[in-house]
Parts: C-alpha cells; sequence; structure tokens
C-alpha cells in the first residue's frame, strides 16, 4: 500500500502537555544567527523562491534545523506518539488510516519524515516528496482542514519538546520560528499541490460534463433536426390538404348558388304552375256554370218538346176530325179531307221531329251530366294540385332559404380555411427556422 497520508502531517496538540519528553535535560548550545545570513533559493523556482524570501527562510534556518536534529532524534517515539493519539481520536481519520495501511507502518514512516525535515536539505527532492504527499492525501480523501488540524499538533508538539530541551529564551524563540517557517513552507507546497489537484479533477470534471452535455445537446440537435424535418413534412401534407379541401369547398360553393339559382327558378316556374292551376280552376267553375245553364236549357226545350207533342197529338186528332167530317160531306168536303190529311202527315212529321227532338235533348242532358261530373274531377284534382303546387312552393322556398344559409356557411368556412392555411403555412416557416436553428445549434456545439 502507498503511504497514508497521516505520515506527512506534522502535529497534533498533546494530550498530556504536563508529560516532559524522554530527553526533558536542558540543552546548552549557542544557536544565534549570524547578521549575514542569506536566502535560500532553488534554480528554476522562482515563485517558490519568493514564497521563501516572504517567511524569510535563510540559509543559516537550514543549518540551525541540522543542528537542533539530535533534540528530534532523542524525542522522536514521543514526537510520533502524541501525533497518532491525536489522530486517533478522530473516527473518520481512523478509518481511513485503517483502510490504507497500519498503525505501526505509519509511525515508522512519520519518523522518517520527521527526521528528513531537520536534515535541512530543502531541494528539488525535497519539493517532489512534498508534492507526493499531496497527491496521496487527495488520492485517499483527506480534506485539507484534517491535515491543517493535524499539522498544527505537529507543530504544538515541537514547541513543546524545544522548551522541554532548551533553557534559553532566545534559543527557544529561535528554534521555534525557525521549525515554524519550514513547516509552513511544506503546508504552502502541499496545499499548493491540493488546489492544482482539485484545479485538475474539477476540469477533467468539467470537460467530462462538457463533452456529456455536448453528446446531449447534439443528440437532442440532431432528434430536433429530424421532428422539424417530420413535423414540416407534415406541415406541408397539411397545407396541401387544407388546399384541397378548400378547393373542394370552393366546388361546393359554387355547386350551391348554382342549386340556390335553380332552386329559386324553380320557385319561379312553380309560381307560376300555381297561377295557372288557380286561372284553371277559375275556368273549371265558369265552365260548371255555363253547363249547368245548358242543362237547364236542355230541360225546357224537353218541356217545350212535350208541349209541342202534346200539339201534334191533338193536331192529329183535329185532321182525323176534319176527315171524317169531309167523309160526310161527300163531294163537299173533299177539299177538307185533304187539308185534313196534310195536317195529319204535319202533325205527324211534327211530332217524329219532336220525338227526335227530345231524344236528342235528351242525350245531350245525358252528356252534359256526364260533363259535369268530370268537370267536377277536373276541380277536385285542380283543388288538390294547388294545394300540392302551394305546399311545394313552401318547400322550395324553404329549401332556397336553407341553401342559402348553407352557402353562407361555406363561404364562412371557406374564409376560415384561408386563414387556417396561412396558419398552418406560418408554422412550417417556424418550423423550418426551428430547423435552421437547430443545426445552427448543433454546429455550435460541435465547436465547443
Amino acid at each position: 500500500m502507498g503511504k497514508c497520508p497521516f505520515s506527512f502531517m506534522h502535529g497534533v496538540t498533546s494530550r498530556n502537555d504536563n508529560v516532559e519528553s524522554p530527553a526533558a535535560q536542558p540543552m546548552q548550545a549557542n544557536f544565534m544567527k549570524s547578521a549575514a545570513d542569506t536566502f535560500h533559493t532553488l534554480d528554476g523556482h522562482d515563485e517558490l523562491n519568493e514564497q521563501m524570501r516572504m517567511i524569510d527562510l535563510t540559509e543559516e534556518d537550514l543549518k540551525l534545523l541540522r543542528r537542533t536534529k539530535p533534540i528530534v532524534e532523542r524525542n522522536i517515539d514521543y514526537i510520533t506518539d502524541q501525533f497518532y493519539n491525536s489522530v486517533l481520536g478522530v473516527d473518520k481519520l481512523e478509518a481511513i488510516i485503517l483502510e490504507h495501511s497500519t498503525i505501526e507502518r505509519l509511525k515508522k514512516t512519520l519518523h522518517e519524515h520527521i527526521i528528513e525535515i531537520f536534515d535541512g536539505n530543502v531541494d528539488d527532492a525535497y519539493i517532489a516528496k512534498r508534492l507526493l504527499i499531496a497527491n496521496i492525501h487527495k488520492r485517499v480523501g483527506l480534506e485539507p482542514k484534517w491535515y491543517l488540524s493535524a499539522f498544527q499538533n505537529l507543530q504544538n508538539v515541537f514547541i513543546h519538546v524545544i522548551y522541554n530541551e532548551t533553557t534559553n529564551d532566545d534559543d527557544r524563540l529561535l528554534i521555534v520560528q525557525t521549525v515554524t517557517k519550514l513547516l509552513n513552507l511544506e503546508q504552502q507546497l502541499v496545499l499548493e499541490a491540493y488546489e492544482k489537484e482539485n484545479i485538475k479533477e474539477k476540469e477533467q470534471q468539467y470537460q467530462s460534463v462538457k463533452n456529456e452535455l455536448k453528446q446531449k445537446i447534439a443528440e437532442f440537435s440532431g432528434e430536433l433536426i429530424d421532428l422539424s424535418i417530420d413535423t414540416n413534412a407534415a406541415v406541408e401534407q397539411l397545407v396541401a390538404s387544407s388546399n384541397e379541401v378548400n378547393n373542394t369547398f370552393q366546388r361546393t360553393a359554387s355547386s350551391a348558388l348554382e342549386s340556390q339559382g335553380m332552386a329559386k327558378n324553380g320557385r319561379e316556374h312553380l309560381d307560376n304552375l300555381t297561377g295557372q292551376i288557380n286561372r284553371i280552376y277559375e275556368s273549371t267553375n265558369e265552365m260548371e256554370l255555363s253547363v249547368n245553364e245548358l242543362s237547364n236549357s236542355s230541360k225546357q226545350i224537353q218541356k217545350i218538346v212535350a208541349a209541342v207533342k202534346d200539339i201534334a197529338d191533338q193536331t192529329k186528332i183535329l185532321s182525323l176530325n176534319a176527315t171524317i167530317e169531309a167523309a160526310r160531306a161527300g163531294e163537299h168536303g173533299r177539299g177538307f179531307s185533304v187539308v185534313a190529311q196534310e195536317v195529319s202527315r204535319l202533325a205527324e212529321d211534327t211530332k217524329s221531329t219532336v220525338v227526335r227532338i227530345g231524344e236528342l235533348t235528351q242525350k245531350s242532358g245525358d252528356l252534359t251530366g256526364q260533363v259535369v261530373e268530370e268537370i267536377r274531377k277536373v276541380q277536385e284534382l285542380t283543388r288538390s294540385g294547388k294545394l300540392q303546387s302551394i305546399e311545394t312552393s313552401r318547400l322550395f322556398t324553404d329549401i332556397v332559404d336553407s341553401m342559402q344559409s348553407s352557402t353562407q356557411e361555406i363561404v364562412t368556412v371557406e374564409e376560415e380555411i384561408k386563414i387556417l392555411i396561412q396558419t398552418i403555412e406560418g408554422i412550417g416557416s417556424t418550423t423550418a427556422q426551428t430547423a435552421a436553428s437547430a443545426e445552427f445549434f448543433k454546429s455550435a456545439t460541435d465547436g465547443l
């Protein structure tokens, strides 16, 4: 396994601040720095050199660390024990340690790391190792706040050890300042690496999200283009169908107008027919009156015929009497006999003629009765035809009114269809613009 991040964390707050370190004997040494100290620098690390200059890390500080190394070596077990006693008090940190390493192994690693700090060699290898530490911390999921907390605890332990190992306040202050500088530099290196890793991770996440977004946008744009194409085709089909419906409506409207005109003509013809039927009905009424008068005349003639027949019969009787009287008169009555015979013959002819007239008038009366009956039938049919004509005329009027209303509705629907076609064409134009926008959108995402 790789080194746990706590191998490189520097500090715990001592749980037994009143416990002295194993080597608690005061140390008598001169740790005063020279007035001619120079800042420590590294080739090719301009920014890092500025950082070391800002915290006032000098070559003399590194020499002081090397002179302090024996103090740390004598107290190394105490320092590592105090560090891990604090760290293991946090459940989350203990879980990370046990997942990636063991306590004994990490104590050994921390032991080596602390001694290495006091070698006083701040070079490329030293910097690379601190950057590696930061990468390990990041990989195992150690948050910067725990790293900083542990570092502060480690610094507190160093100060405690230094105060137990030295008696001169100036020496103590100088060593504490030097140790603090180096620990601060290490924190800068690790946190900077933390930040770079975070930025790199965020860039990777951003790139991943960006690529996924591009893919989704491209898919969406493609679907939108396909949908726009399908919609445009459907709109075109709808426009074509609407135009066809509009043409059909126009033809229907034209036929309705023509039918309306024909219905009006039919109603006019029916009105004319009704007038003719009315005139026929009136004529039949007048004819009935004339026939009735003719019938009455026939009856009068029959009476006259009967009277003439009676006269003829009486004349014949008188002629017979005259003949008889002429025969009695002998030679003197012969002329009367001739006259009587002529009168008798005239009476016969008159009677025969009157009988013939009577027969004709009887027949004429019968025919007149039949004519009257037929006239009555014609009157009944005419009356029925008149009623039917009136009803038909009314129906034609209703048809004309209905057709006029339907024609008006068809015209209204035609106008609405024209508006609908314009609207659909507007939708088609908008759909085409949407497709163009989707194509542009897709091209734009390809350029991301």
